[in-house]
């Protein structure tokens, strides 16, 4: 075998491992970039106008049980004109992050459709940049949140 072939064969194998490399990256931060896609759906929610900060983050404290959400869907929409089927929500305690080092509390309402929320204590998420009044009677404003 003479130095070219050698040389020829070395730069073959280098350039299919560079190749491969190349490869195995590509698909890797491909891989990445769905996963982060589909990892942040955004949810519906409602939050009392007080509550609610265009693109401010937030940290979820607890969770309503199913009596103490349904007296306070009760008290914001006695007439079930905004909430037509309590079961079609979840209420939570939120720490609103405004810069204060506690922040300030408030209640968030997400709309899961009778699908199991898979929100937990300890979760962070953030409001949506555009909020519309879904009752300006009673100051309830929709948005999407990053969860």
């Amino acid at each position: 075998m003479t130095d070219k072939n050698q040389n020829q064969t070395a730069d073959t194998r280098r350039a299919f491992i560079r190749n491969g490399t190349l490869a195995a990256t590509a698909l890797a931060v491909g891989t990445g970039a769905t996963t982060t896609a589909t990892a942040a759906p955004d949810e519906d929610a409602v939050l009392h106008g007080r509550d609610y900060y265009p693109d401010v983050d937030f940290d979820i404290l607890t969770q309503f049980g199913t009596g103490t959400r349904n007296n306070f869907l009760e008290e914001y929409d006695p007439d079930e004109d905004v909430f037509t089927d309590p079961d079609d929500w979840e209420v939570f305690v939120i720490r609103i992050d405004i810069g204060e080092s506690e922040g300030e509390l408030g209640h968030l309402m997400l709309d899961v459709d009778n699908d199991e929320s898979d929100v937990d204590p300890g979760d962070s998420g953030s409001m949506g940049e555009i909020g519309s009044f879904r009752d300006p009677e009673r100051n309830l404003i929709e948005t999407e949140v990053d969860l």
